[in-house]
């Protein structure tokens, strides 16, 4: 009888006549240095940044604000011996929380409700105290005369704000939360979005519409006093780089705008870094292709790895780094919790989005998220002028909401948790300095006392961006001690 199949050792050849073909990891470089942020992938082709390579001018100031001597010291290298005797810490909560731990997706609504009201009525008597108003009335009280009340702008329609869908939704106490449609035409000045409370005086006829003649909602804190504390004050000169995500260009996961960052960090030698992310965009093309022959948290905890080596050139440095919404490996609730990383670093510390921290009494204000183009994206106004610009009077409301996200409800993109919100989201003061990265074009201005700074993002696209950094002069007054730079990478 002859036999089927031929006599082999190697049974699995009589069934395949060729092998099966290994998914091979992408290893091939042209030089260490050029791919030492590479991830590992299951693509054979390796990508540059051609775009990135030949950006023009990398290193050259685009924008400068400040005290012109301060500003030739702030290009300066520290030596690198000079550790200012720094003391850092993250400013808690009401409560003394730096973060609060929450159950996500378990809120009960008269929860919600509770704590908005909470919220409303706490910011609405702020902004009657410093008005000199004493008294307020119910939204839906039907009077002849002018009165106070005070609320949260809603909008009456599923669109956007405009002026003819204003509402204004009461507190409990006053109103049973009830809303009325709000009448603007007369008022001369506002600018109003959903979710912004404001102190309204006007009258309401027939108890269904209220016609306002004023529209207030400052309730801005103080700035304090940064030599407050005579035992923790900063003395002598501050140097501060702050950069945004995303760190790698669009087109590739080579992460040279990063690299080139840490370079940069290590010739100039700052006391304090502040790095917000996204640091793996959910939204990068080499993410959504599934490309990648690692996890992506480990693949982070390299990248922070290579971080961490700064301080061999820069053993004085403190690095920062705020937690975004937008990273793939993170949790994507806002606020947000502090990153993780199984090694711990002497020289990197990690931030929840968003914080407030102290430094030596110099209080900076601290978010990830482009809460100014969500607001502007939901804003009306009117009468605006005086010298306030738009980028002004966006980053004005963060001030005087005392809030680093006031827009309620908020975009679709950044899922937020109400109790998190509320325990999380405030300004405890009016910061000397804020960081807000956004896609708006970098600037640096003075709003309310507080400097805002915008350093755009580390790339754009297939191109390099900017980062900003910043001179606090302990010895100049609190008007004039900080001075700051945009630059390109």
């Amino acid at each position: 009888m002859a036999r089927l199949f031929p006599l082999n050792n190697n049974v699995l050849s009589n069934y395949m006549t060729v092998a099966p073909k290994r998914v091979k990891l992408e290893t091939e470089v042209v030089s260490s240095h050029q791919t030492e942020l590479r991830p590992p992938t299951y693509s054979p082709i390796i990508e540059r940044s051609l775009k990135y390579s030949s950006r023009p001018n990398p290193g050259t100031v685009v924008h400068s604000y400040g005290d012109e001597k301060q500003l030739e010291l702030i290009s300066q290298s520290n030596n690198l011996h000079d550790i200012s005797n720094l003391n850092i810490v993250q400013i808690p909560n009401d409560d003394g929380d730096l973060y609060t731990k929450a159950t996500f997706g378990f809120e009960m609504l008269h929860e919600k409700a509770s704590i908005f009201d909470n919220h409303l009525t706490y910011l609405s008597q702020y902004i009657m105290k410093k008005a000199g108003i004493t008294e307020s009335t119910s939204t839906r009280h039907k009077t002849q005369t002018v009165v106070t009340v005070a609320g949260r702008i809603e909008c009456d329609a599923d669109a956007r704000l405009n002026p003819k869908s204003v509402m204004l939704q009461g507190t409990w106490e006053e109103s049973l939360s009830q809303a009325v449609p709000v009448d603007i035409d007369n008022v001369t000045q506002y600018s109003l979005f959903p979710g912004q409370v404001v102190v309204m005086r006007g009258i309401n006829q027939r108890g269904d519409q209220f016609i306002a003649h004023e529209i207030l909602s400052d309730a801005s804190k103080p700035i304090p006093d940064p030599k407050a504390d005579m035992l923790n004050y900063l003395e002598g000169k501050l140097s501060i780089m702050m950069a945004a995500g995303p760190y790698t260009t669009s087109d590739n996961m080579a992460y040279e705008p990063l690299r080139d960052f840490i370079t940069y960090i290590g010739t100039h030698r700052p006391h304090v870094v502040i790095m917000t992310g996204p640091f793996m965009d959910v939204e990068h093309s080499k993410i959504k292709d599934n490309s990648m022959a690692e996890t992506y948290k480990s693949y982070f905890e390299k990248l922070i790895d290579n971080l961490a080596e700064v301080h061999k050139t820069s053993p004085s440095t403190n690095i920062y780094i705020v937690s975004s919404v937008k990273d793939v490996f993170h949790v994507n609730i806002y606020p947000t919790p502090p990153y993780s990383t199984r090694r711990k670093y002497q020289n990197i510390h990690f931030l929840p989005d968003p914080c407030t921290i102290n430094i030596n009494g110099v209080v900076v204000g601290l978010t990830s998220t482009d809460v100014l183009m969500s607001i502007n994206n939901e804003e009306i106004s009117c009468g605006t002028a005086g010298g306030v610009d738009k980028l002004s009077r966006l980053c004005g409301h963060l001030v005087r909401q005392q809030s680093y996200s006031p827009l309620w409800p908020p975009p679709a993109t950044r899922p937020t948790d109400a109790a998190l919100w509320a325990a999380h989201s405030h300004l405890p003061c009016t910061p000397h300095l804020m960081l807000l990265p956004s896609n708006f074009r970098y600037f640096v201005k003075e709003v309310n006392g507080c400097v805002m700074v915008n350093p755009e993002h580390l790339t754009k696209g297939q191109g390099g961006g900017t980062f900003a950094r910043i001179l606090v002069d302990g010895s100049l007054s609190p008007s004039e001690f900080i001075s700051a730079q945009i630059i390109r990478i």
